[in-house]
């Protein structure tokens, strides 16, 4: 691929990697020519679409990987969420540095348990941390008690983990409003709302995008960030995958939120639940797992070839209320009682897990077996860029996201340039119905609670 700049780039989805890449892309002189457009479906609305996964009430802003070029990638991130002026990505509420607190079971697994994942991740943080000199903000809490203790709760918050004080949330929603008032400012970026039914091809290249009132948008190159929709329009089975994870939300009273306001995030890398500080009278719950998935036929998605015809396939994908999804926010039973245990175990205010829903979503992720990004262009075709496999943990990169994204298309990616390139070899029979069943990808970064592969319906039945 000829990465010269391109006259044009079409970029579908409005999302973390959408937004942020045409953001990038306005400010660097060598696209100063190049048309920009990004195209999503939001029914009149805002950019990004209420349903997508960036928009949400709270996301947790960490440099605690067990990972350390994330945890580096995500401390030059807080960097910029913690700019608190009016007008600066972390002012006016966007961003509070409530600290984490990380936590884990005992497990007899690999490295790669929620253990493993949490001890490294506190080596990681208090290597970052000790560069300015704020290692003493981190501190273990090496017993259950300890854990009891320092939250406050009876339940079982872990069997060991530790506070950082350096890490916090953000409101997703806001920060996802900010970033889209910023592109939009620049004049540079064209917004149409539309849903993309499939990509147009020529030959060998990718030319554009039909719609689904039949008008297709044409550049010279496609920028795929779809999120978890993104497999519907390209067939990424094996590598990509929507799964949709459980959030719940409940009333609190003024003297609730007194105290829950005070809390650090909390977070079990074992059972994948977390609570974050409610901003206001309605907390949050949710849990980070192995997902929920939803395998329909999808009909257009583009062939990993030009050799090869569309035809239709089987994907997990995203059912929301913008698709008229009945049960797009109804929690299946273990859900519900595993977000009721997380008030048990992490909140210190008894009596909350009894109390009835305000509301309960299904956020939907775009998984990877590993946890890393996707974000490379196409092997199979030209013109074919694919952002995707956010894994759950993209937004808290959103201020530096679009930059890295944009070195990767020019193939200077550098260490996360190869961590997220197109893989030779893809998950075994994931993405497959094997004996009639159809058998999910698992995303074995130890980060995940839960269990894998629960079909959706199924659950919703029981």
């Amino acid at each position: 691929m000829n990465h010269s700049s391109p006259q044009s780039i079409l970029i579908v989805g409005s999302g973390v990697f959408g937004l942020s890449t045409a953001w990038a892309l306005s400010k660097r002189p060598s696209f100063d020519n190049t048309d920009i457009t990004i195209v999503d479906d939001v029914r009149g609305g805002s950019f990004p679409p209420g349903d997508s996964a960036s928009v949400d009430s709270s996301r947790i802003v960490r440099p605690d990987y067990a990972d350390p070029d994330y945890a580096e990638l995500a401390a030059l991130a807080q960097e910029e969420w913690r700019k608190q002026g009016d007008d600066e990505l972390g002012g006016q509420g966007r961003y509070t540095e409530s600290g984490l607190f990380l936590a884990a079971n005992e497990s007899t697994q690999s490295k790669m348990s929620g253990m493993g994942y949490t001890k490294s991740s506190w080596e990681n943080a208090t290597r970052i941390a000790g560069k300015s000199g704020l290692s003493h903000k981190i501190r273990p809490l090496e017993t259950t008690k300890a854990l009891q203790d320092f939250l406050g709760v009876d339940g079982h918050p872990g069997d060991w983990g530790y506070i950082n004080e350096l890490s916090g949330w953000a409101n997703a929603r806001e920060g996802m409003r900010w970033m889209y008032d910023r592109v939009k400012a620049t004049g540079r970026v064209s917004f149409v709302d539309a849903r993309v039914e499939e990509l147009v091809t020529n030959g060998k290249r990718v030319v554009g995008a039909r719609l689904s009132d039949s008008r297709v948008l044409t550049a010279e190159v496609v920028y795929v960030a779809a999120g978890a929709w993104t497999g519907s329009l390209v067939d990424l089975r094996g590598r990509v995958e929507a799964t949709a994870q459980p959030l719940g939300y409940i009333d609190i009273s003024e003297e609730e939120l007194e105290v829950l306001a005070k809390q650090p995030v909390a977070l079990n890398l074992s059972t994948g639940l977390f609570i974050i500080p409610p901003q206001s009278r309605v907390l949050k719950i949710a849990r980070h797992s192995f997902g929920y998935l939803n395998p329909v036929l999808v009909e257009t998605a583009l062939p990993p070839s030009p050799s090869e015809e569309r035809k239709p396939i089987v994907v997990s994908r995203p059912v929301t209320q913008r698709e008229g999804g009945s049960t797009a926010n109804t929690l299946p039973p273990d859900a519900d009682q595993a977000l009721r245990q997380a008030l048990i175990d992490l909140s210190p205010v008894n009596g909350l897990e009894s109390r009835p829903w305000k509301e309960t979503r299904l956020c939907w992720y775009s998984d990877t077996s590993d946890g890393n990004f996707l974000a490379d262009w196409h092997p199979g075709w030209e013109g074919l860029f694919i952002a995707t496999g956010d894994s759950g943990h993209a937004y808290k990169f959103l201020p530096v996201i679009g930059e890295k994204l944009v070195d990767c298309m020019a193939g200077k990616g550098g260490k996360l340039g190869e961590k997220w390139k197109w893989k030779k070899e893809v998950a075994e029979d994931a993405g497959r119905e094997i004996d009639g069943r159809f058998k999910g990808l698992v995303t074995m970064d130890g980060s995940r609670g839960g269990s894998p592969g629960l079909i959706l319906q199924e659950e919703l039945s029981r």
